[in-house]
């Protein structure tokens, strides 16, 4: 099982996994060979919710 530090260390060295990821986190982590236990993946998922409700709420006060 790959552990979570060793995705965030291809995130933020492979651009090509980033944008993966962005579109598609389950598929990026099966290319680039990570194998997930499904505990981390519900912490991933979670925390690209996190995320993106953070960003949607951004750009709401942004286009006021």
């Amino acid at each position: 099982m790959t552990n979570l530090i060793e995705i965030f260390s291809e995130w933020q060295s492979n651009l090509k996994f980033r944008e993966e990821f962005k579109k598609n986190p389950e598929q990026a982590l099966k290319n680039a060979g990570f194998e997930v236990s499904p505990g981390d993946l519900s912490k991933i998922q979670a925390m690209l919710k996190f995320d993106k409700s953070k960003n949607e709420k951004l750009d709401d006060r942004i286009s006021k």
